[in-house]
Protein backbone atom coordinates (compact mmCIF):
# COMPACT_ATOMS: atom_id res chain seq x y z
CA UNK A 1 0.00 0.00 0.00
CA UNK A 2 1.17 3.53 -0.69
CA UNK A 3 -1.74 5.42 1.34
CA UNK A 4 -3.20 6.28 -2.25
CA UNK A 5 -6.91 5.87 -2.37
CA UNK A 6 -7.22 3.16 -4.80
CA UNK A 7 -4.65 1.61 -1.90
CA UNK A 8 -6.59 2.45 0.61
CA UNK A 9 -9.73 0.96 -1.29
CA UNK A 10 -7.69 -2.51 -1.57
CA UNK A 11 -6.53 -2.44 2.30
CA UNK A 12 -10.59 -2.18 3.18
CA UNK A 13 -11.07 -4.74 0.84
CA UNK A 14 -8.09 -7.22 1.39
CA UNK A 15 -9.20 -6.55 5.58
CA UNK A 16 -12.72 -7.84 4.84
CA UNK A 17 -11.84 -10.89 3.08
CA UNK A 18 -9.45 -11.17 6.23
CA UNK A 19 -12.12 -11.51 8.81
CA UNK A 20 -14.32 -13.63 6.53
CA UNK A 21 -12.18 -16.13 5.92
CA UNK A 22 -10.50 -15.79 9.87
CA UNK A 23 -7.25 -14.35 8.19
CA UNK A 24 -4.37 -12.86 9.00
CA UNK A 25 -3.50 -9.39 7.03
CA UNK A 26 0.01 -7.13 6.86
CA UNK A 27 -0.15 -3.66 5.65
CA UNK A 28 3.32 -3.79 3.45
CA UNK A 29 4.93 0.20 2.14
CA UNK A 30 7.57 -0.50 -0.38
CA UNK A 31 10.02 2.08 -0.28
CA UNK A 32 11.95 2.20 -3.64
CA UNK A 33 15.51 2.11 -4.34
CA UNK A 34 15.63 4.34 -6.89
CA UNK A 35 13.32 7.12 -5.08
CA UNK A 36 15.29 6.85 -1.86
CA UNK A 37 18.50 7.21 -3.73
CA UNK A 38 17.18 10.10 -5.70
CA UNK A 39 15.85 12.34 -3.16
CA UNK A 40 17.88 11.31 0.25
CA UNK A 41 21.09 11.94 0.64
CA UNK A 42 22.46 9.79 4.02
CA UNK A 43 21.02 7.06 6.04
CA UNK A 44 19.05 9.31 8.89
CA UNK A 45 17.14 10.76 6.08
CA UNK A 46 15.69 7.72 5.45
CA UNK A 47 15.37 6.16 8.66
CA UNK A 48 13.14 9.40 9.92
CA UNK A 49 10.92 7.95 6.17
CA UNK A 50 10.82 4.70 7.92
CA UNK A 51 9.65 5.69 10.87
CA UNK A 52 7.34 8.02 9.52
CA UNK A 53 5.48 5.34 7.22
CA UNK A 54 5.99 2.96 10.10
CA UNK A 55 4.09 5.62 12.37
CA UNK A 56 1.46 5.85 9.10
CA UNK A 57 0.60 2.41 8.92
CA UNK A 58 0.56 1.93 12.76
CA UNK A 59 -2.86 4.51 11.89
CA UNK A 60 -4.45 2.58 9.39
CA UNK A 61 -4.29 -0.36 11.29
CA UNK A 62 -5.61 1.02 14.51
CA UNK A 63 -8.37 2.21 12.11
CA UNK A 64 -8.62 -1.21 10.95
CA UNK A 65 -9.47 -2.08 14.45
CA UNK A 66 -11.72 -0.09 15.82
CA UNK A 67 -13.93 -1.79 13.05
CA UNK A 68 -12.91 -5.30 13.14
CA UNK A 69 -11.38 -5.77 16.58
CA UNK A 70 -10.73 -9.68 15.78
CA UNK A 71 -8.17 -9.02 12.78
CA UNK A 72 -5.03 -10.09 13.06
CA UNK A 73 -3.04 -7.14 11.34
CA UNK A 74 0.75 -7.15 10.86
CA UNK A 75 2.62 -4.14 9.54
CA UNK A 76 5.81 -4.19 7.38
CA UNK A 77 7.96 -1.40 5.99
CA UNK A 78 10.62 -2.44 3.12
CA UNK A 79 13.26 -1.41 0.50
CA UNK A 80 13.74 -2.34 -2.81
CA UNK A 81 12.70 -2.71 -6.01
CA UNK A 82 8.04 -2.74 -5.47
CA UNK A 83 7.26 -5.89 -7.48
CA UNK A 84 9.67 -7.80 -6.24
CA UNK A 85 9.50 -6.94 -2.68
CA UNK A 86 6.13 -7.45 -2.72
CA UNK A 87 6.46 -11.29 -3.87
CA UNK A 88 9.42 -11.89 -1.82
CA UNK A 89 7.49 -10.98 1.48
CA UNK A 90 4.24 -13.14 0.34
CA UNK A 91 6.47 -15.91 -0.34
CA UNK A 92 8.72 -15.72 3.01
CA UNK A 93 5.25 -15.31 4.75
CA UNK A 94 3.45 -18.10 2.89
CA UNK A 95 0.68 -15.85 1.93
CA UNK A 96 -2.65 -16.86 -0.08
CA UNK A 97 -3.52 -13.80 -1.77
CA UNK A 98 -2.44 -10.07 -2.70
CA UNK A 99 -4.52 -7.46 -2.52
CA UNK A 100 -3.51 -4.37 -4.31
CA UNK A 101 -5.18 -1.10 -5.49
CA UNK A 102 -4.54 0.43 -8.91
CA UNK A 103 -5.58 3.67 -11.02
CA UNK A 104 -4.73 1.77 -14.13
CA UNK A 105 -1.16 1.85 -15.88
CA UNK A 106 -0.61 5.43 -18.20
CA UNK A 107 1.41 6.77 -20.28
CA UNK A 108 4.63 5.65 -19.95
CA UNK A 109 3.65 3.07 -17.26
CA UNK A 110 1.78 1.41 -20.31
CA UNK A 111 5.03 0.00 -21.80
CA UNK A 112 6.87 -0.55 -18.74
CA UNK A 113 4.85 -1.70 -16.31
CA UNK A 114 3.05 -0.65 -12.98
CA UNK A 115 3.94 -1.89 -9.69
CA UNK A 116 0.69 -3.59 -10.29
CA UNK A 117 1.07 -5.23 -13.27
CA UNK A 118 4.33 -6.46 -12.73
CA UNK A 119 3.18 -7.82 -9.42
CA UNK A 120 0.55 -9.87 -11.63
CA UNK A 121 2.49 -11.32 -13.82
CA UNK A 122 4.72 -12.91 -11.55
CA UNK A 123 3.29 -13.59 -8.43
CA UNK A 124 2.66 -17.49 -8.00
CA UNK A 125 -0.89 -16.76 -5.84
CA UNK A 126 -3.65 -14.76 -7.01
CA UNK A 127 -3.71 -11.25 -7.22
CA UNK A 128 -7.19 -9.24 -6.61
CA UNK A 129 -6.96 -5.47 -8.25
CA UNK A 130 -9.42 -3.30 -7.09
CA UNK A 131 -9.81 0.52 -7.65
CA UNK A 132 -12.82 1.71 -6.77
CA UNK A 133 -14.04 1.65 -2.70
CA UNK A 134 -16.09 -0.91 -2.48
CA UNK A 135 -18.48 -0.58 0.68
CA UNK A 136 -19.21 -3.59 1.23
CA UNK A 137 -16.64 -6.24 -0.02
CA UNK A 138 -18.75 -9.31 -0.88
CA UNK A 139 -18.55 -11.87 -3.62
CA UNK A 140 -22.14 -12.57 -4.29
CA UNK A 141 -21.83 -12.62 -8.00
CA UNK A 142 -18.32 -13.94 -9.36
CA UNK A 143 -18.13 -13.90 -13.22
CA UNK A 144 -15.91 -16.97 -14.63
CA UNK A 145 -14.93 -16.29 -18.43
CA UNK A 146 -13.56 -19.79 -19.47
CA UNK A 147 -11.78 -20.23 -22.48
CA UNK A 148 -10.20 -24.24 -24.44
CA UNK A 149 -7.40 -24.27 -22.46
CA UNK A 150 -6.41 -26.56 -19.57
CA UNK A 151 -5.12 -23.63 -18.22
CA UNK A 152 -8.39 -21.81 -18.01
CA UNK A 153 -10.05 -24.67 -16.03
CA UNK A 154 -7.63 -24.00 -13.22
CA UNK A 155 -9.63 -21.10 -12.13
CA UNK A 156 -12.62 -23.03 -11.69
CA UNK A 157 -10.73 -24.27 -8.07
CA UNK A 158 -10.81 -21.11 -6.64
CA UNK A 159 -14.11 -20.31 -8.09
CA UNK A 160 -15.25 -23.20 -5.99
CA UNK A 161 -13.16 -21.92 -3.33
CA UNK A 162 -14.66 -18.25 -2.71
CA UNK A 163 -18.29 -19.40 -3.81
CA UNK A 164 -18.61 -22.11 -1.51
CA UNK A 165 -17.34 -19.84 1.57
CA UNK A 166 -19.67 -16.92 0.40
CA UNK A 167 -22.40 -18.58 -1.12
CA UNK A 168 -21.86 -16.95 -4.20
CA UNK A 169 -23.66 -17.41 -7.90
CA UNK A 170 -20.96 -18.26 -10.65
CA UNK A 171 -21.48 -16.79 -13.91
CA UNK A 172 -19.90 -18.76 -16.38
CA UNK A 173 -19.41 -16.91 -19.81
CA UNK A 174 -17.82 -18.20 -22.87
CA UNK A 175 -18.09 -17.07 -26.32
CA UNK A 176 -20.66 -18.57 -29.01
CA UNK A 177 -19.01 -19.85 -31.82
CA UNK A 178 -20.05 -20.28 -35.59
CA UNK A 179 -17.67 -22.86 -36.14
CA UNK A 180 -19.57 -26.10 -35.61
CA UNK A 181 -15.79 -28.20 -34.19
CA UNK A 182 -15.14 -24.88 -31.72
CA UNK A 183 -18.80 -25.17 -30.93
CA UNK A 184 -19.00 -29.06 -29.65
CA UNK A 185 -15.32 -28.22 -27.31
CA UNK A 186 -17.22 -24.90 -26.13
CA UNK A 187 -20.33 -27.31 -25.03
CA UNK A 188 -17.88 -29.98 -23.69
CA UNK A 189 -16.17 -27.33 -21.60
CA UNK A 190 -18.71 -25.29 -20.75
CA UNK A 191 -20.92 -28.58 -19.44
CA UNK A 192 -17.52 -30.18 -17.53
CA UNK A 193 -17.78 -26.57 -15.29
CA UNK A 194 -21.11 -27.03 -14.66
CA UNK A 195 -20.51 -30.39 -13.34
CA UNK A 196 -18.05 -29.60 -11.22
CA UNK A 197 -20.36 -26.91 -9.36
CA UNK A 198 -23.25 -28.84 -9.51
CA UNK A 199 -21.05 -31.73 -7.65
CA UNK A 200 -20.22 -28.96 -4.75
CA UNK A 201 -24.22 -27.59 -4.62
CA UNK A 202 -22.84 -24.34 -6.16
CA UNK A 203 -25.38 -21.72 -7.43
CA UNK A 204 -24.08 -20.87 -11.02
CA UNK A 205 -25.34 -19.43 -14.57
CA UNK A 206 -24.03 -20.36 -17.90
CA UNK A 207 -24.36 -17.87 -20.53
CA UNK A 208 -22.85 -17.72 -24.08
CA UNK A 209 -22.13 -14.10 -25.41
CA UNK A 210 -22.68 -13.76 -28.56
CA UNK A 211 -21.01 -11.16 -31.21
CA UNK A 212 -23.55 -8.67 -31.73
CA UNK A 213 -23.85 -7.67 -28.02
CA UNK A 214 -20.52 -8.47 -26.95
CA UNK A 215 -18.24 -7.87 -30.29
CA UNK A 216 -14.96 -7.34 -28.13
CA UNK A 217 -12.72 -10.51 -27.09
CA UNK A 218 -13.63 -12.10 -23.88
CA UNK A 219 -11.68 -10.23 -20.90
CA UNK A 220 -13.24 -7.39 -22.38
CA UNK A 221 -16.71 -8.65 -22.90
CA UNK A 222 -16.34 -9.77 -19.28
CA UNK A 223 -15.95 -6.76 -18.42
CA UNK A 224 -18.78 -5.25 -19.86
CA UNK A 225 -21.00 -8.41 -18.73
CA UNK A 226 -19.91 -7.77 -15.08
CA UNK A 227 -20.84 -4.22 -15.05
CA UNK A 228 -24.26 -4.86 -16.42
CA UNK A 229 -25.10 -7.91 -13.70
CA UNK A 230 -23.18 -5.83 -10.75
CA UNK A 231 -20.83 -8.16 -10.20
CA UNK A 232 -18.68 -8.37 -7.48
CA UNK A 233 -15.58 -10.34 -9.10
CA UNK A 234 -13.95 -11.05 -12.08
CA UNK A 235 -11.42 -13.94 -12.23
CA UNK A 236 -9.06 -13.91 -15.17
CA UNK A 237 -5.81 -16.10 -15.63
CA UNK A 238 -2.69 -13.98 -16.70
CA UNK A 239 -0.38 -16.36 -18.99
CA UNK A 240 -0.59 -19.33 -21.23
CA UNK A 241 1.50 -21.81 -20.82
CA UNK A 242 2.12 -22.84 -24.07
CA UNK A 243 4.78 -20.37 -25.25
CA UNK A 244 6.72 -17.54 -24.36
CA UNK A 245 4.98 -15.99 -27.66
CA UNK A 246 1.89 -16.72 -26.53
CA UNK A 247 2.84 -15.39 -22.91
CA UNK A 248 3.74 -11.76 -24.76
CA UNK A 249 0.19 -11.01 -26.23
CA UNK A 250 -1.52 -12.78 -23.35
CA UNK A 251 0.13 -10.42 -20.58
CA UNK A 252 -0.51 -7.59 -22.86
CA UNK A 253 -4.86 -8.93 -22.39
CA UNK A 254 -4.41 -9.20 -18.95
CA UNK A 255 -3.49 -5.83 -18.36
CA UNK A 256 -5.96 -4.33 -20.55
CA UNK A 257 -8.54 -6.25 -18.45
CA UNK A 258 -7.20 -5.23 -14.86
CA UNK A 259 -6.63 -1.43 -16.70
CA UNK A 260 -9.90 -0.80 -18.20
CA UNK A 261 -12.26 -2.69 -15.12
CA UNK A 262 -12.90 0.34 -13.44
CA UNK A 263 -16.03 -1.02 -10.90
CA UNK A 264 -15.00 -4.50 -10.75
CA UNK A 265 -12.16 -6.33 -8.52
CA UNK A 266 -9.97 -8.23 -10.99
CA UNK A 267 -8.63 -11.69 -9.44
CA UNK A 268 -5.44 -12.63 -11.82
CA UNK A 269 -4.14 -16.11 -11.50
CA UNK A 270 -0.77 -17.48 -12.93
CA UNK A 271 -1.61 -21.43 -14.33
CA UNK A 272 0.35 -24.02 -12.77
CA UNK A 273 1.93 -26.28 -15.08
CA UNK A 274 -0.24 -28.92 -16.21
CA UNK A 275 2.40 -31.14 -17.94
CA UNK A 276 0.33 -30.78 -21.30
CA UNK A 277 0.22 -27.98 -23.51
CA UNK A 278 -3.23 -26.52 -23.47
CA UNK A 279 -4.87 -26.51 -27.12
CA UNK A 280 -7.00 -23.74 -28.50
CA UNK A 281 -7.48 -20.34 -26.97
CA UNK A 282 -4.94 -18.05 -25.30
CA UNK A 283 -5.05 -19.13 -22.30
CA UNK A 284 -5.67 -16.29 -20.19
CA UNK A 285 -8.79 -17.11 -19.68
Amino acid sequence: MDFSDSSMNAVYYGVEMANFFDSEITLLHVLSNSMLSNIFTNDSQIALLRDSVRAKLEEVKADILVKWPNVRVNTKVEEGKPFKVINKVAKDGKVDTIVMGTNGANGVEQFTGSTTTRVLKSSPIPVIVVKEKRTSPKFDKIVLPIDLTKTSKQKIDWAVKLGKKYDSTIHIIMELESDELIEKKVNANLNQAETIFTRHGMKFESHLLDDMQYPDHLGMDAIKYAEEIDADLIMIMTKSESSKLTDLFVGSFAEQVVNSSQKTPVMCINPKPTGALATGGSGFY
